[in-house]
């Protein structure tokens, strides 16, 4: 009997399997200074009435936890990135091989890229700005440079 539970035992850690899950967003460091790249502009919408809320799971570090409801924050909520995202981070107390984790919550606005031009056709658009009227609405330009 006592073996057929030890067997059983066994059997049952063999067949549990650990899993990791990484969440990354769209960041990278580049090496060097030799590289050349195509400046794309965007204008950018941001709806500032719709406030993004998400919190993490349980990890072992806090930036994995960070980047995970960065990732969430963005994935859920079908965003291009995130204004102004501000983290609250709780982290559990560790006592020998218990607790230590921890977990964050991620508030901002979410944004959406729009109108991807050249830096060439974004320069021929401005140059069709009526400067001496910058109050008209119809003329309000948001760039950013996505490289």
């Amino acid at each position: 009997m006592k073996k057929a539970i030890l067997t059983a035992s066994f059997a049952v850690v063999l067949m549990a399997s650990c899993s990791t899950t990484n969440y990354s967003y769209r960041a990278m460091k580049i090496n060097g200074n030799n590289v050349t790249s195509n400046k794309t502009i965007v204008d950018s919408d941001v709806d500032l009435n719709k406030k993004i809320t998400t919190t993490s799971s349980k990890r072992t570090t806090v930036s994995e936890a960070v980047e995970e409801a960065y990732y969430k924050a963005i994935t859920e909520n079908n965003v291009d990135f995130i204004v102004d995202p501000i983290f609250e981070v709780k982290t559990t107390d560790k006592i020998l091989f218990f607790g230590g984790k921890s977990t964050a919550k991620l508030t901002g606005w979410g944004g959406k890229y729009s109108n991807a031009r050249t830096k060439i056709e974004a320069i021929n658009e401005l140059s069709k700005v009526d400067t001496l009227n910058m109050q008209d609405s119809s003329h309000k330009c948001n760039f950013w440079v996505k490289q």
